[in-house]
């Protein structure tokens, strides 16, 4: 677990507008959430939140008026078109007390079946834990080589100590397939689906019902 620091103020005013101006002078607005205490709206430098980021950092130090308190970032506001943040949410963390959080994974070495002509599909890339702060990781690193044509990694394959998978324990992470049969089980997927549409029956309401027997009144 790897941890940065990052110096907030505290926030007096509110609003759209003072956010705006606050952001064009290099300033971000935040709000820090604790267990108990009100939640604190605060203001960050915007390019030392952006090389948090990049760290890929899971826990933070918040250093406010002389005083540390260590956090997560619960929630990032990014702009729809340009992807810059626009506004943050801190969860203060407490020693001894487990948090909930979604960790990146990331799937290391070659596959043994790939040689063997086939493909990866990688089908999860976080996963959702329960841990103690001091054991969050800041990726979860699945090695793969032994992984063969037509094997799967699923959730209850991965193993991390200190660490509580919140996931269905048979989603599948990753697996190993040759293109042709990954194929097909698409098509019968997509086959699958349109059957279920087409066999939806047609709901009557109680309106629909009371506008027959109306007509057949006429």
């Amino acid at each position: 677990m790897s941890e940065s620091s990052i110096v907030v103020e505290k926030r007096a005013e509110r609003g759209k507008a003072h956010a705006r101006r606050m952001r064009r002078s290099g300033r971000l607005p935040g709000v820090i959430y604790g267990e108990v205490e009100q939640p604190e709206t605060v203001q960050l430098d915007e390019h030392q939140f952006d090389l948090f980021l990049k760290k890929g950092h899971s826990l933070v130090t918040l250093k406010l008026n002389g005083k540390e308190q260590r956090a997560v970032v619960r929630e990032v506001q990014r702009h729809p078109v340009t992807g810059k943040v626009l506004h943050v949410d801190f969860m203060v963390v407490r020693k001894g007390h487990k948090i909930n959080m979604v960790v990146p994974v990331r799937l290391e070495g070659t596959p043994k079946g790939i040689k063997e002509g086939g493909r990866l599909y990688e089908l999860t890339t976080d996963l959702n834990i329960n841990v103690l702060p001091k054991d969050i990781p800041d990726e979860i690193v699945i090695n793969i080589e032994y992984l063969g044509l037509g094997e799967t990694i699923r959730v209850k394959d991965v193993e991390l100590e200190g660490v509580e998978f919140l996931d269905d324990p048979d989603e599948v992470i990753c697996r190993i397939e040759t293109p042709k049969v990954a194929e097909e089980e698409e098509a019968e997927e997509a086959e699958m689906e349109g059957e279920e549409e087409s066999a939806e029956p047609e709901v009557i309401t109680a309106r629909d019902k009371e506008g027959e027997e109306g007509s057949s009144g006429e």
